[in-house]
């Protein structure tokens, strides 16, 4: 980049950046509504692994669940862009796109907690189902917090790094971009021998429930990370 692009860099205000905030908003959406499959889909492999609570009783909780996990990742993404004001000094604008994805971390961090404490409940607090439970919530809570609003932050920034005279880098976003499919090739592989060890050291009794769900998530899981890996593929290859 250019002298020309680092003053320009300097010169822009916080508030400059809010059309780019007003973008991706499929993105948010899909992402949103993805993500709550993942927990409604938990709610239920909880209730017939380990719950003893009625059937209706299970679906509300599974139900409050799926509303909380919703409305949540939907406040995550689209209300820390709301905060975006002119009091936002930072020296460069990564400093203002990191501030939003720190919030919206943040947001997706206690929609876990609420998540957690409520599957808890409807598992009656059991102590197998409560740290198993534990793995899996917090599992979600990084793939929400890293995966979908850090390669939204990605994309975000890649976007205004476009709009820069002088910005022609295609070695470094090809790289950034392979590097981001090789983590989750590699996390992908290492969460799913997880789930293999703890599936061979299960009851009998509880294996071909704990296989079912085992594979449903980690295949709808592994679907939903393509499809967003893809989103930003194809986002980079059109711009």
């Amino acid at each position: 980049m250019g002298e020309w692009g680092e003053e320009l860099e300097v010169s822009l205000s916080a508030l400059d950046l809010m059309p780019i905030f007003k973008q991706h908003r499929q993105f948010a959406i899909l992402s949103s509504i993805g993500m709550t499959f993942l927990y409604i889909e938990e709610g239920w492999a909880s209730y017939v692994l380990w719950s003893q609570r009625s059937l209706n009783q299970a679906l509300g909780i599974i139900g409050v669940i799926g509303l909380i996990a919703l409305i949540g990742y939907l406040i995550s993404f689209f209300f820390p862009p709301t905060l975006v004001s002119a009091s936002w000094d930072h020296p460069r604008p990564w400093g203002v796109f990191s501030n939003v994805t720190a919030w919206s971390a943040g947001i997706t961090l206690i929609i876990n907690v609420i998540i957690y404490v409520l599957l808890l409940c409807l598992v009656q607090f059991d102590f197998t189902a409560g740290y198993t439970l534990l793995r899996d919530v917090y599992v979600y809570a990084i793939f929400g917090m890293c995966f979908f609003h850090g390669l939204l932050l990605y994309v975000r920034y890649m976007q205004y790094l476009y709009t820069m005279p002088g910005f022609v880098q295609p070695v470094k976003v090809i790289s950034a971009s392979v590097g981001v499919g090789a983590v989750l090739l590699i996390v992908a592989g290492f969460l799913f021998l997880l789930d293999l060890y703890h599936f061979v050291s299960a009851p009998a009794a509880m294996q071909p429930l704990w296989g079912l769900h085992m594979y449903v998530r980690a295949l709808y899981a592994f679907t939903l990370a393509l499809a967003a890996y893809a989103w930003h593929l194809r986002w980079i290859a059109d711009h």
